[in-house]
């Protein structure tokens, strides 16, 4: 009579059977960790598209923030709104009378942006290394399971003092089904910290193409506001005549 999946498992030892728990619960982790990250980071993804046509021809600051409050409670507009934090913090200094944004200026913005960059990343990033333990690791568990199945197997041949296949084969299938589970678990586990690295990836493509989008719309509204006051700044001098000068 032939022995199924169960039937072999439901005749190993408490050792075993604890082995199989420890698989199954990375494996439960594994697929419950990939599918919240794969959504997660493909409405991410949406988001920053979403915020990337919406920042097309923007008319000046009032506008850039008025089209940021659309999205607000999105990840993509809570980024931009925290790159507009930073650049209304200068436009604060300019308009107390610190002058024109000098390249330390917008060197100081372009850090903060980088930061807030690499701080979001990080986030994305922090559960990835959980796959990539469970996929190194299970092989390994399921390798000791395997050790301890034969260990039983002998010890099983020795009693019997018999090495019919009959008397071996019991053992032998109690201890090849650990280095199964490890596999199961290590293959897929793999393959989605693959995956979603991948991901992670494009989804930095995305952030820095917003991230350049908003600094260049922010350059653009200073250098509007610049021409503004110096055209202002013109308009108010003198008329000077060619008699006064005389």
């Amino acid at each position: 009579m032939s022995m199924g999946v169960w039937d072999i498992i439901s005749t190993t030892d408490w050792v075993t059977k604890a082995i199989l728990l420890v698989l199954l619960g990375m494996s439960v982790v594994s697929w419950a960790l990939s599918f919240y990250k794969k959504m997660l980071i493909a409405s991410k993804i949406k988001s920053l598209k979403q915020a990337q046509a919406l920042l097309q021809n923007v008319k000046g600051i009032d506008d850039l923030f008025a089209r940021t409050g659309v999205i607000h409670d999105t990840f993509a507009g809570e980024l931009i709104m925290s790159f507009l934090i930073d650049f209304k913090k200068l436009l604060k200094m300019h308009e107390a009378g610190a002058g024109t944004f000098s390249d330390k200026d917008w060197g100081l913005l372009q850090d903060s942006v980088n930061q807030r960059i690499d701080e979001a990343l990080m986030q994305e990033e922090s559960l990835l290394p959980i796959l990539q333990t469970n996929a190194q690791a299970a092989p390994l568990i399921g390798l000791f399971g395997t050790v301890w199945g034969l260990i039983h197997a002998f010890m099983g041949i020795a009693q019997q003092k018999s090495a019919d296949i009959s008397a071996v084969a019991p053992g032998i299938a109690e201890a090849l089904i650990t280095t199964l589970g490890g596999l199961v678990i290590a293959i897929p586990a793999l393959v989605m910290f693959n995956y979603l690295t991948a991901e992670v990836r494009k989804l930095e493509d995305e952030i820095v193409r917003v991230a350049t989008t908003s600094i260049w719309i922010m350059r653009s509204i200073m250098m509007q506001s610049e021409s503004s006051i110096r055209a202002s700044f013109v308009d108010k001098q003198p008329h000077v005549t060619q008699r006064e000068i005389v």
